[in-house]
């Protein structure tokens, strides 16, 4: 079930992610990108019954994949390797907050306040 909660979730945040960036721009990396990858990694592993933590890896392993189909020979390698390892990062984030309050929307919000700093980072310094 986490495969297919994590190719759900990618499925569903590829195509929003589409289209806020295309009416936002990149400033949509950092305030919108987040929000909705968050919610749709989290609620289909709850919604599912399945693990958080397992979601968000499959979910990077397909960003991932997406990070060397579209980006440069030079950095599409580090870039998906990037994408794996932060997912799994705010899956235990989400997964830790979830465990100890027993409640997904502050852990959501709490893993976006993390994805979207590491997307500021990557936009501003990489």
């Amino acid at each position: 079930m986490i495969i297919i909660t994590g190719i759900i979730s990618a499925i569903h945040a590829y195509l929003w992610n589409k289209i806020f960036l295309k009416k936002i721009g990149n400033k949509g990396l950092i305030t919108v990108v987040p929000l909705i990858e968050e919610i749709s990694k989290s609620l289909a592993a709850v919604l599912f019954s399945t693990s958080l933590l397992g979601t968000h890896f499959i979910f990077g392993i397909i960003e991932g994949g997406y990070d060397i189909i579209t980006s440069s020979k030079k950095i599409g390698k580090m870039a998906a390797l990037a994408s794996v390892i932060s997912h799994s990062i705010f899956g235990l984030i989400t997964w830790q907050v979830y465990f100890r309050i027993g409640r997904i929307l502050p852990a959501i919000i709490i893993a976006c306040l993390f994805h979207s700093g590491w997307n500021w980072y990557i936009t501003k310094y990489l």
